[in-house]
């Protein structure tokens, strides 16, 4: 046993030595009779869990209800970090967990194209392209029909 192995003993399990580990507690018991560094050490852990064991918190309602808050803003906050891109699949995708409620979005988003489609349909001026008769004679020209009608007179 040296110090720094008995440093870590005591700063990882305190002066208590039934919470030091089995195998190590024997060695360490001797280290500590044995060495003024050691023994210094064992008096600043026992003074240490002398005081924590005068710290106590009380069972409050209220800190409970202030962690609660806390954890709830920290989640607030992440979501308002989130991008508008994020925002957006998270509010488009459904809540499995509320599948009754959430279910009208992805069916909203999927007729925004066919509703967009028949807007931009309606909102679109009637313009009919009527054709020059130079035009109507050139096309009837190169149809087999047309020749046939011409070549029937």
């Amino acid at each position: 046993m040296n110090l720094e192995r008995f440093t870590l003993i005591v700063e990882s399990y305190g002066a208590d030595f039934e919470q030091w580990p089995e195998d190590e507690r024997v060695d360490a018991l001797k280290f500590s009779r044995t060495s003024t560094d050691a023994m210094f050490l064992l008096d600043q852990a026992e003074e240490l869990d002398r005081h924590l064991a005068l710290f106590e918190l009380p069972d409050s309602e209220l800190s409970v209800q202030r962690i609660e808050v806390g954890i709830l803003s920290a989640f607030e906050q992440e979501t308002l970090k989130q991008g508008a891109l994020e925002r957006l699949v998270g509010w488009v995708l459904p809540d499995f967990d509320n599948l009754a409620h959430t279910l009208w979005r992805p069916a909203l988003v999927a007729c925004m194209p066919l509703l967009l489609g028949i807007a931009i349909g309606l909102t679109l001026a009637n313009n009919t392209y009527q054709l020059s008769s130079d035009e109507e004679l050139s096309l009837l020209a190169f149809t087999d029909t047309a020749s046939e009608e011409w070549s029937n007179e």
